[in-house]
């Protein structure tokens, strides 16, 4: 037994390129397990895998060697669930962005950590390639859940609309629909889930009852909703207890305000940086009563995808910083308040969702922990993928990221991967 635990160690340890094994059965020894349901740490566990899920759990010091289940001993090391990016987009124009590039990236994801990602809408039929080559192992890749859009008919003059439908109409492709009045919604829902699509995503320019009648359906036909924090001219407060199981883009919740308050932009665009900007930017901030929108998603369970990533594209444009200092006050304050904030990077892949969980930290206040469930419990909440994934428990897929260094004391332990596991096939990533 010994022997053959020796050499599994040697081919994880002294190989110099990524390397991916699949065994049926195996057990992880000796890892201090980050449990995002508790929030503590398991300290010298072994996680039993069985054809790519975790069959059991428990004290190294209790597991009965078997000669049937291979050993890879794990000391000192720590897990904590597969990360999983909320919010990317790897297919809005595939004649662009191509197929090579697209799997290129999701291997480096992948090798990164990254055990499944949410398309947030993109041309399905690329997506679903893309998304089957990774379930059944084709590819080096994340899981990848993706959605079908629907908007209102006006959106789809939109130039990316009109890339993601090329060789066919925007607004009337299966993963792509305009949506009015007369919409038939059982059929276009259905038409929607026949695309392969994970969910709904609700865009721009539907009214209140379009955007309550598409979530009554879809629970009736048992596929997720999820929608822009603003869908002008609906406000945050009528989107969140309409049925949606995630909110994306933080600082759409201002819409709440900006919608009535013509008076706030204006002074925002023209407020100039100075040594009293923070002062400035707590006063703006406390004006604005998030509580209510807070409560909300509380009391609906809504998932706010926050895209702090995204934040930073203003951060150094004048007349558009307030997006970023108000946002992440928003981020911050919410998450104190108790909303469920998952990560999400956005960024069309130029950064990770480990980038997300930094700027969590670091500008949010969260505690690394924090940052760690918003890239894996809540992340897996927000696409509605939690009954298999997002937390490490028996029963649910062998997702995990094993890593040299506790990243609950460090974010940047996150970063040192010493192994990843994907649907209990392992990979040793490069360094």
């Amino acid at each position: 037994m010994k022997k053959k635990v020796f050499f599994i160690l040697l081919i994880l340890v002294t190989l110099k390129s990524s390397a991916q094994f699949n065994f049926t059965d195996y057990a992880l020894h000796h890892l201090n397990i980050v449990d995002v349901k508790t929030k503590n740490i398991f300290r010298n566990y072994t996680i039993i895998i069985h054809e790519g899920y975790i069959k059991e759990i428990v004290p190294t010091n209790e597991y009965i060697q078997n000669d049937s289940i291979q050993s890879i001993l794990l000391k000192n090391k720590y897990v904590v669930p597969g990360l999983i990016d909320a919010h990317v987009h790897f297919a809005t124009n595939p004649s662009l962005e191509r197929r090579d590039n697209a799997e290129m990236v999701l291997k480096q994801m992948l090798l990164s950590g990254i055990t499944s990602v949410r398309d947030m809408a993109g041309d399905a039929r690329a997506l679903s390639g893309l998304s089957r080559n990774a379930l059944v192992g084709d590819i080096e890749a994340p899981t990848i859940y993706y959605a079908a859009l629907m908007a209102g008919t006006d959106f789809f003059s939109d130039p990316r609309t009109i890339a993601t439908a090329q060789g066919g109409v925007s607004g009337q492709m299966s993963y792509m629909k305009a949506i009015d009045d007369d919409s038939n919604i059982p059929l276009e829902i259905a038409e929607a889930k026949g695309s392969g699509a994970s969910g709904i995503k609700l865009y721009a320019k539907l009214s209140e009852d379009q955007i309550i009648a598409i979530s009554k359906e879809a629970k009736q036909q048992s596929i997720p909703v999820w929608a822009h924090a603003s869908l002008y001219p609906v406000k945050p407060s009528s989107i969140i207890p309409a049925g949606i199981l995630s909110i994306s883009h933080v600082n759409m919740l201002l819409d709440e305000f900006t919608n009535t308050n013509t008076d706030l932009i204006p002074l925002w665009e023209k407020h100039q940086n100075s040594e009293n900007d923070n002062a400035f930017w707590d006063q703006q901030f406390d004006q604005l009563d998030f509580k209510p929108l807070y409560n909300l998603m509380i009391q609906n369970n809504v998932i706010l995808d926050a895209t702090i990533s995204v934040l930073e594209n203003y951060k150094d444009k004048p007349k558009n910083r307030w997006k970023y200092e108000l946002g992440i006050r928003i981020v911050k304050n919410a998450n104190k308040y108790g909303v469920r904030i998952a990560a999400g990077s956005d960024t069309d892949q130029k950064t990770f969702v480990q980038h997300e969980m930094d700027l969590m930290v670091n500008l949010c206040d969260f505690t690394p922990l924090e940052a760690i469930i918003a890239a894996t419990e809540n992340s897996a909440s927000a696409i509605g993928a939690s009954h298999s994934e997002g937390s490490i428990e028996v029963g649910k897929r062998a997702n995990l990221l094993i890593v040299n260094e506790n990243p609950t004391q460090d974010i940047n332990n996150i970063n040192d991967v010493f192994l990843v596991v994907n649907k209990g096939k392992l990979y040793n990533p490069i360094k």
